[in-house]
């Protein structure tokens, strides 16, 4: 079962190319749907994250479904080929599975145990599912993955005190505002996981504060998350305020902070309207006061330019990675313990392919449609003991005898040519396709 992994992540390229690389909801489809089309890929699901952007595939072919791998993505990317291939990585087989186990259990991060990649994998098997692009052989393996991914934080200490970019975020303001957010007003730009994140850390771990605003493109949504944010304070007389990210000029006139993160491929926040904000700030002490933006989009969704203006400090996912990798090393003596668990997981998920193999599938279907040959001879007799024949027993059990030695010679002869294809096409795509396409069809 030859199994590919081809693409870019943070671990050995420059983030401002991976997040180049990184690719809508609707682009990790169209990605997938045209890698399918090459005559040689019979499966494939795309993994597209803030920090990796890659194609799971099984493939008959290796050399030349790279070089198509390559160019689909440089079409798909807008990056110029030479500038791909000096980051683009190609794992087979073994690498590939223990790769993607490896992601899945969150070894791969860049905080080492995170719990966002195991969503992110079952999600983009779940697009891959509906997209038509993934099969038997793919939903099987990611299925084995995320279980193991699950196991390795319940058993080991991999995942314990972990910080996800949404806690590093709020830590960074806290910090950076001196503690002291009972008198800042923060603006978070999202109402996606991330945003939510980095609300929840804030109202529990860096409570009381004196405002808190959620923009999103959909005020419903905004909405939404702020009352879920209410719910989980305890702070008395204070409401997390919700507002359309049309207005964001206006709502971030007197932020002390602000954190952005949508799914955005543009940019959201600007140099002209960061200086417009501080320009109109009614605040009393808002002279020579420090604004802190955060940027958690990937691409960028704050302007670059904007850490050039007085007073403001940029924080981009450049600095959060690092930071994350710094509060990860402590935790890099559970990876021998992680990788007991991914090693008994890739055995089993081999078991199981083992068992699901031709010779399985062809004994179960022969004793299937034996069990269906006896039965309905067994009927027959039944039927036939009950009328009037004039045969003696001795003839009786002549015509059974041949009705035995024909209906298997039927039988066999039904046989022959599935299990001639499912031998000998094992061990390939198309014979994992062949041997489930059975299963499914004689409901084995």
């Amino acid at each position: 079962m030859p199994v590919v992994v081809f693409g870019i992540n943070h671990e050995n390229t420059p983030l401002d190319l991976v997040e180049r690389v990184a690719l809508s909801a609707q682009g990790v489809d169209e990605l997938a749907i045209s890698v399918k089309k090459n005559d040689d890929v019979y499966e494939c699901i795309v993994l597209s994250t803030c920090l990796r952007t890659e194609i799971y595939a099984i493939t008959s072919q290796f050399h030349d479904t790279i070089d198509a791998f390559a160019e689909i993505m440089t079409n798909a990317t807008g990056i110029e080929r030479k500038l791909l291939d000096q980051y683009l990585e190609v794992r087979f087989d073994n690498n590939a599975l223990q790769y993607l186990f490896e992601v899945a259990a969150g070894l791969r991060s860049a905080i080492p145990g995170e719990t966002e990649v195991l969503g992110q994998v079952r999600r983009a098997m779940n697009s891959a599912i509906n997209a038509g692009t993934a099969g038997p052989i793919l939903r099987s393996l990611f299925q084995h993955a995320i279980g193991v991914g699950r196991e390795v934080r319940l058993s080991t200490a991999i995942a314990e005190g972990t910080m996800s970019f949404a806690h590093i975020a709020a830590n960074l303001i806290a910090d950076n505002l001196h503690g002291n957010l009972s008198k800042s007003k923060i603006v978070i730009v999202g109402a996606g996981e991330m945003g939510y994140g980095v609300a929840r850390a804030l109202v529990e771990k860096h409570g009381p504060l004196n405002g808190l605003t959620i923009l999103s493109r959909t005020p419903q949504k905004a909405r939404a998350l702020a009352d879920t944010i209410d719910s989980i304070t305890n702070q008395d007389n204070f409401k997390v305020n919700a507002a359309s990210i049309a207005n964001l000029p206006e709502q971030i006139t007197d932020a002390n902070a602000i954190v952005v993160s949508t799914t955005s491929n543009s940019i959201i926040l600007n140099r002209s309207t960061i200086e417009i904000a501080l320009n109109n700030s009614q605040r009393p002490d808002s002279s020579g006061r420090q604004l802190v933006i955060v940027d958690l989009g990937m691409p960028k969704n704050v302007d670059p330019l904007v850490a050039e203006l007085d007073g403001v400090s940029l924080f981009g996912m450049e600095y959060m990675v690092g930071r994350a990798q710094s509060v990860g090393r402590e935790r890099r003596d559970e990876y021998e313990a992680a990788a007991k668990v991914i090693k008994k997981g890739i055995d089993t998920y081999r078991k199981d392919q083992r068992d699901r193999g031709a010779a399985p599938v062809v004994s179960a279907l022969r004793e299937k449609l034996e069990s269906i040959r006896i039965g309905e001879i067994t009927k027959a007799r039944v039927r036939n003991a009950k009328s009037d024949l004039n045969t003696t027993h001795q003839e009786e059990d002549r015509y059974w005898e041949e009705v035995d030695r024909i209906t298997q010679r039927i039988v066999a002869k039904l046989l022959h040519q599935p299990t001639i294809a499912l031998k000998e096409s094992m061990d390939t795509p198309r014979g994992a396709h062949l041997i489930e396409a059975t299963r499914e069809l004689f409901d084995l």
